[in-house]
């Protein structure tokens, strides 16, 4: 089981992977023959207090997030949420933002891991109940896509529990990244600390962290 079935704000009921055609039409940009991932996630916390400080302490470890187009080709049922001053994700003022926001730190992860250069995703919102959604994200890798939405929402679930990223967080994200790579050696958590002049109890830290979150799920490679 996932780290992130284990947090006070959030919790990932189920994974499920496939094309999901019946959600195609909500999104212009989704991609043809692209697979995708589903996250039903239930979130607890409400985002109208602190969704600006959230945001803005992830910038600080995905830069990235800033480019973000959010609601871009909106084809929904409902007007599309607005845009905050200095925020590029669009926020709607309860439970709904913090999803949504799980939603892109997903998609950021999935392209500063693994490479992607193109992901959409979409955020459904349940009639019941009304705190539970489905995240669509578009995801080639499996593996990477799991790990992806269980660190993003432990992230978050952290910054919304003790308003502050996890301690090591950068490190987490360096790492995976460097295993990630597909031209790297076979290399163990001794090797690894002599070639990046990383204390070896940090790494070790952040080696458990990645195998909590399923970054080593050889199961989800598909």
């Amino acid at each position: 089981m996932a780290r992130s079935n284990h947090l006070p704000n959030m919790k990932i009921l189920g994974v499920s992977y496939g094309t999901f055609e019946s959600i195609s039409h909500l999104h212009r940009n989704f991609q043809n023959g692209v697979k995708r991932l589903r996250i039903t996630l239930e979130v607890s916390r409400n985002g109208d207090n602190n969704f600006s400080d959230v945001f803005n302490q992830l910038l600080t470890l995905l830069p990235t997030l800033a480019q973000h187009k959010c609601c871009e080709n909106w084809i929904g049922p409902q007007p599309a949420p607005k845009l905050s001053a200095g925020i590029s994700i669009k926020k709607v003022g309860d439970n709904t933002d913090f999803a949504h926001l799980s939603e892109h730190v997903m998609i950021d992860l999935m392209c500063n891991i693994g490479g992607m250069q193109i992901c959409s995703g979409i955020t459904c919102g349940y009639e019941s109940p009304r705190n539970r959604f489905d995240l669509f994200v578009e995801c080639p890798r499996k593996r990477i896509g799991l790990f992806s939405a269980n660190l993003a929402v432990y992230l978050i679930d952290n910054l919304l529990s003790q308003g502050k990223l996890p301690e090591n967080s950068r490190e987490t994200l360096d790492l995976a990244k460097l295993l990630q790579n597909p031209g790297r050696k076979r290399l163990n958590i001794q090797k690894l600390s002599q070639n990046n002049g990383w204390d070896e109890k940090t790494l070790k830290s952040v080696w458990k962290r990645l195998a909590e979150l399923h970054f080593f799920n050889d199961s989800s490679r598909k």
